[in-house]
C-alpha cells in the first residue's frame, strides 16, 4: 500500500490561494460607481440580480465554484465566478473582473 500524505486546512488554503477552509477569499475592488451585483446567471441583466443587492469595494467573498464566460450589459464577454457573499448570506455569480 502506498503512503498518502494528507494536508491540513492551512496548506489547502495556500494551494487554493485564499483563506477559510479551502475556499479562496477574494476582495471586491475596482468599482468606480454603483455596486457589484450578485446574479443567478452569468449574464448582466437586472432581472437576474439576487434581491437587487450588491457588493462594494472592500467587501469579501468566498469563491465556491468555477468561472464561466458570460455577457456584459453591452453584449460583450466577461468572466463570472460563483461566490458566497457572507455579508448577505447568498451565493451567486459576480463579474470576476472586480475580484482580487
Amino acid at each position: 500500500m502506498t503512503d498518502i500524505n494528507k494536508i491540513n486546512v492551512e496548506e489547502l488554503d495556500n494551494v487554493a490561494g485564499g483563506a477559510g477552509e479551502g475556499m479562496a477569499t477574494k476582495t471586491v475592488t475596482g468599482l468606480t460607481g454603483g455596486y457589484l451585483a450578485i446574479r443567478t446567471a452569468p449574464k448582466a441583466d437586472y432581472n437576474n440580480e439576487i434581491n437587487h443587492i450588491g457588493l462594494h469595494n472592500g467587501d469579501k467573498v468566498q469563491v465556491t465554484g468555477g468561472t464561466v464566460m458570460g455577457t456584459t450589459f453591452g453584449g460583450g464577454k466577461c468572466a463570472y465566478t460563483w461566490v458566497y457573499a457572507p455579508k448577505f448570506g447568498v451565493s451567486g455569480y459576480v463579474n470576476a473582473n472586480y475580484l482580487a
